[in-house]
């Protein structure tokens, strides 16, 4: 790989890393389609950003997992678990131009709708969404999971939808995302995807992730929690173009 583009990839993933920290989510849609511009090899692409994303969920899995309601994670996880094999063998067969534009065409009209409904109130669900819902989020979290490293964009839907707590939100996305994506590196890594590529990339990569957590942490803490959902809001907007114009 030529110097420059290895300083690019590098760059490419610690910012994804840097939004993940900040957000709770979207580390992949940030990377991926920067990597797509280097043609590296979407084994190695989806590999090394699942295990980046395991390391910067790692502590915060650690600070959040004592006060936390597991029942929600472990239907979401039960769901994601089937998921992944699904996403494996969409990898191998799918067409992944459509599945990421149609994806890319929800999250762009969800993104907008609730940032509008965010000033304006448009519309307000009052209804509560049934637990059985739980599955079928972490089910498609698991999916675009193993496929896309994207188990995070389902789970922060999800949980807007159902009006989760912007702590709440954070704590059960993380704690989940870690979780799913132990599995989600096992599945890559049985599915012949790891090469050494990805191990001289991580060893590169290591030192400068913990100084990019670092900065993540700080800006996060800069910010106002009470209005994080709009911010999240319009990243699954901008996440949303970018799919769609990949």
């Amino acid at each position: 790989m030529d110097f420059t583009i290895l300083i690019l990839v590098i760059v490419s993933i610690l910012l994804g890393a840097l939004v993940r920290s900040i957000f709770g989510f979207g580390e992949a849609l940030v990377t991926m389609p920067l990597l797509s511009l280097f043609s590296i090899d979407f084994k190695l692409s989806v590999s090394i950003v699942a295990i980046v994303g395991l390391l910067v969920a790692f502590p915060v899995f650690i600070k959040s997992r004592r006060n936390l309601n597991w029942s929600i994670v472990r239907r979401l996880l039960v769901g994601s678990i089937i998921g992944a094999p699904v996403g494996i063998l969409i990898v191998k067969w799918a067409n992944e131009d459509v599945i990421i534009k149609v994806l890319g065409i929800f999250i762009l009209l969800y993104g907008t709708i609730n940032l509008i409904n965010h000033y304006r109130n448009i519309y307000q669900i009052n209804k509560q969404i049934p637990k059985l819902y739980d599955y079928i989020a972490g089910l498609v979290s698991g999916i675009l999971g193993s496929a896309y490293n994207s188990h995070g964009v389902p789970i922060i839907v999800y949980g807007t939808l159902k009006k989760w707590h912007v702590t709440d939100l954070k704590n059960i996305s993380q704690v989940h995302f870690f979780i799913t994506g132990c599995f989600i590196v096992f599945s890559h890594g049985v599915s012949g995807f790891w090469s050494s590529s990805l191990w001289y990339l991580l060893i590169m990569i290591l030192p400068l992730l913990i100084i990019t957590l670092w900065v993540g942490h700080i800006i996060n803490t800069k910010i106002n929690q009470q209005v994080l959902i709009k911010y999240i809001y319009f990243l699954l907007i901008c996440f949303g173009i970018v799919m769609i114009i990949k």
